[in-house]
């Protein structure tokens, strides 16, 4: 396993004093154009404004570099210039030279001992970008004759045009681009300054810097926190040289194994809930974004920065008195931070608790801290039901929600999780990971009576799903069908000696005859010409009738709401009740995963009494609620 040498480190602006830097002819020439500078220099601005703490700073993303010599020709001979090739990080390094020969009279005043550094550019030797840039504030007819010359005159121009305009913030970002306040103790620049990231690769280094560049530029994927965490902890100079490699090797594993156990997708979505704001490359940079409770707010490399920030502080603690023991402090508290979450998960009970909480947005923060200080029956018992939960649903009156109403889906979600923990399959779980994924969400259990299907393709869809829920799925089954339903009829007629229950069942089974003839003939003219609205309504409300979906009122209430998949609620989304129940029958026979109190519903197992399996009526829904309100009494009060 190779261990990680690269040097990491936070740089402000001021150390960068007399550096050399290499562009090679891999890389794209100059592109910055003035809308990107500007917004530079707003948010220079902006860091300026803000009242700050000691040693804030404003921090760039990185610049890649790796230590370079090369030579330049200088009063007629070769000299060797020592350097940094710099893999990543052109534009802005670029830009920054450009904004400090735009403040150049302001820069030499203020700062004299600040000597710029040097960019040499390969791409294009013709035309000298290096002596360009060095003259840029300096009238000069050449911006026209290359293009990255004109993007940088652009540039150079734009910014001198915002510093006419904010004269009274040019000292001000002077100070914060070259200011630094190092403490003689510490090591620790007090100063609320700009800084870079500063991410060298060393020549153990595996990859060649062109395949560096092409990993951060091709999709412009930056280096993410979890990368840059990674470097500054396991970096060679941490470690005493005898313990080196099997301390960063330890560590190494441990990280690798933590990466892996997020990478199950059932303890990763127990944790993270559906509107968490950050996508994860790797997903360990979750667990650190918790530890230093990183929000929308935040700056892209907040996280980093935090971390980079605690070891800083970490020299003032009697404890750490060595690079290694810094380490070791935030690794150990890293660990820590993980095994509680996955002492969660591994506890049934917590796990559906917690998985609620923090799906309905839980600071996961507050609830390792309560779990630290309380014992875990009290942490239950207390905490996460009396206080959390109860709080979560304080106020909610189950008669009152309707559709719309956010609460509905967090009801719906606790009384499916609440119905698998009172399941005598003790190693059942809620799968907050399909949960998620496949994105269930509230929907009608009784379709809505006053939504009409109104385009073609949908009525198409809708005409498919009766024709094969009714009929089968081709044009000869009809036949079979309604011979099989005429030997019913007669069948009743002869045999049935009650003449009253005679003419109700030979009744339904006429009405159902009429029902599967106006669907034949509809799909049947569907397939060879546009559907006719009136013969097409008609249909719709005759099947609407027919399996009752026109008698239950306030379909809107949570008495007929449930949690689907949108495959199953179907791409018109007015699927009758039995066609739904057939797709949740399906989908559970083949293993697929239905909440099991939707299943439950479609299953007819809150109904008290026997009714018709293909009607959600007023019965039906009445003792649906009651069921709910039983589950979820405790903490309705």
């Amino acid at each position: 396993m190779k261990m990680n040498k690269n040097t990491i480190e936070l740089k402000n602006i001021h150390s960068m004093s007399e550096m050399n830097f290499y562009i090679p002819d891999y890389q794209r020439g100059y592109r910055w154009s003035a809308p990107e500078a500007m917004q530079m220099l707003n948010d220079f601005k902006e860091f300026c404004k803000r009242k700050k703490d000691e040693g804030e700073f404003y921090c760039l993303q990185p610049i890649v570099v790796k230590k370079k010599s090369w030579t330049k020709a200088e009063n007629n001979q070769t000299a060797t210039v020592d350097g940094y090739e710099v893999i990543d990080g052109q534009q802005r390094l670029t830009t920054l030279y450009i904004l400090l020969k735009c403040v150049e009279q302001v820069r030499e005043i203020l700062y004299d001992m600040f000597d710029m550094y040097s960019i040499k550019y390969e791409t294009r030797l013709e035309f000298d970008s290096q002596q360009f840039l060095e003259n840029i504030n300096h009238p000069t007819e050449d911006a026209n004759s290359f293009i990255d010359f004109y993007y940088m005159k652009t540039v150079y121009e734009a910014m001198v045009d915002w510093m006419q305009k904010n004269k009274e913030y040019r000292n001000k970002i002077v100070d914060a681009l070259l200011g630094q306040d190092i403490d003689d103790a510490t090591g620790i620049d007090k100063a609320n300054n700009i800084r870079v990231i500063w991410y060298e690769v060393t020549d153990e280094e595996k990859a060649t810097s062109i395949d560096i560049f092409t990993r951060l530029n091709i999709g412009k994927i930056p280096l993410t926190n979890a990368e840059l965490i990674k470097a500054l902890l396991l970096r060679r100079g941490n470690f005493s040289t005898s313990e080196a490699s099997m301390r960063q090797l330890q560590i190494s594993t441990e990280w690798n194994q933590i990466e892996q156990r997020l990478q199950d997708d059932s303890f990763w979505y127990f944790l993270c809930r559906s509107s968490w704001p950050f996508k994860y490359d790797n997903r360990i940079e979750f667990v650190f974004d918790l530890m230093k409770s990183r929000d929308l707010d935040s700056e892209f490399y907040f996280t980093f920065n935090a971390f980079n920030k605690q070891l800083e502080e970490l020299s003032c603690n009697p404890v750490c008195t060595t690079e290694q023991a810094k380490i070791e402090y935030i690794w150990q508290e890293v660990k820590h931070t993980f095994q509680t979450l996955e002492e969660w998960y591994e506890d049934r009970t917590l796990y559906h608790y917690i998985g609620f909480l923090i799906e309905y947005g839980a600071d996961i923060n507050e609830l390792m801290k309560k779990s630290k200080e309380m014992n875990k029956t009290n942490f239950l018992t207390d905490y996460i039901k009396g206080n959390k939960l109860k709080g979560l649903m304080k106020g909610i009156k189950l008669s009152d929600l309707n559709y719309g109403d956010k609460e509905v889906k967090q009801v719906l979600l606790l009384f499916n999780i609440l119905t698998v923990l009172q399941s005598n399959k003790s190693d059942m779980r809620f799968p907050f990971s399909k949960y998620k994924k496949e994105k269930w969400d509230i929907e009608h259990i009784s379709s809505q009576t006053d939504k009409r299907i109104n385009d073609d393709s949908q009525r198409l869809e809708w005409i498919h799903d009766m024709f094969e829920f009714l009929v089968g799925s081709t044009e000869e089954d009809i036949s079979a069908y309604v011979d099989n339903l005429k030997k019913e009829i007669q069948k009743i007629e002869s045999k049935e000696k009650d003449k009253n229950i005679a003419k109700s069942k030979v009744d339904s089974k006429k009405e159902e005859l009429i029902l599967i003839n106006r669907i034949a003939v509809l799909h049947s003219n569907s397939q060879r010409e546009k559907i006719n609205d009136t013969e097409f309504d008609e249909c719709f409300d005759a099947v609407q009738k027919y399996y009752g979906e026109d008698k239950l009122e306030d379909k809107d209430n949570i008495r007929n709401l449930t949690l689907l998949d949108a495959q199953t609620n179907r791409g018109y989304g007015n699927a009758f009740f039995p066609i739904k129940r057939k797709w949740i029958i399906s989908n559970d026979s083949q293993g697929i995963f239905v909440p099991i109190a939707t299943k439950n519903v479609f299953l007819k197992y809150y109904t008290r009494k026997g009714s018709n399996l293909m009607v959600w009526d007023k019965t039906d829904a009445e003792d649906y609620v009651t069921a709910m309100e039983q589950t979820l009494r405790e903490y309705l009060k």
